[in-house]
């Protein structure tokens, strides 16, 4: 999602992920995916002036939001546009997530707190996502502990939910992520390929993870008149509620 983005009424350098449709901006079912899919988006600040019914209209079924994160170092701060993206998305009767991004300005804990003292609207059922990348102020990755440590928090504040973790393909294959699949989390995997606007085929996860939920696939979707939207297919089962599978390792987990 590497984009420009308006942070408190400030524009900002954020890289992040991005989607998928046509020319003539109606999205359609792309090569490679499968008729049970989910097509979707994921929209931040980036894009203001979207069409919610449209996107419905063309095929969307469901609205990943950006809900703010904790990569800058003046400290964490919620998108402007997040409370409209999920009130307009709900209204139009797509399925709705919220995310958060990673960074270096607040422990894992501190994070998941924060991020779930800011839910606008958060209903049982909608997707509580973690957005794993390297991005403005920040320096490394989240390790797979750190992630983890978010989910299990996220979880104790919320009960079950539908837990997801964004991160690039390429960033995945570099480590291991045990503790992240016993978290429950489903893994939404950034795969671009050429980036083409046209889905090429399953992202390639090198073994380092069960399988794949969600895949974003391009970044240069137009979608509900906006443009360089992040298209995403889904699998139904992605918006499943999941429990943990083994108890997080407190001297892993910070």
């Amino acid at each position: 999602m590497r984009r420009r983005t308006w942070i408190r009424g400030a524009l900002a350098t954020a890289l992040a992920p991005a989607g998928i449709a046509t020319a003539a901006g109606a999205a359609v079912a792309s090569p490679g995916s499968r008729a049970v899919d989910l097509h979707g988006i994921d929209i931040s600040n980036y894009q203001s002036g979207i069409d919610y019914a449209l996107a419905a209209e063309q095929g969307q079924r469901f609205a990943i939001v950006k809900a703010g994160g904790c990569q800058l170092a003046d400290g964490p701060y919620v998108s402007s546009s997040y409370a409209g993206h999920v009130d307009g998305s709900r209204a139009a009767g797509l399925r709705v997530g919220h995310y958060f991004l990673s960074g270096d300005f607040l422990t894992p804990t501190a994070a998941a707190d924060f991020f779930v003292e800011n839910l606008h609207d958060y209903r049982v059922g909608d997707v509580l996502a973690l957005d794993v990348e390297v991005l403005d102020d920040s320096t490394r990755l989240w390790e797979d502990g750190e992630v983890s440590a978010w989910f299990n928090r996220v979880r104790e504040h919320v009960g079950a939910y539908v837990p997801w973790f964004y991160i690039s393909t390429g960033a995945l294959r570099t480590r291991s992520w045990s503790h992240t699949v016993a978290a429950g989390a489903h893994l939404w995997a950034a795969s671009w390929g050429p980036n083409d606007g046209t889905l090429h085929g399953p992202p390639e996860l090198g073994g380092r993870y069960p399988d794949w939920s969600a895949h974003q696939y391009t970044s240069v979707g137009s979608v509900g008149g906006a443009e360089r939207v992040d298209l995403n297919v889904a699998r139904p089962s992605a918006f499943d509620v999941t429990e943990p599978t083994d108890p997080p390792d407190p001297g892993e987990n910070p």
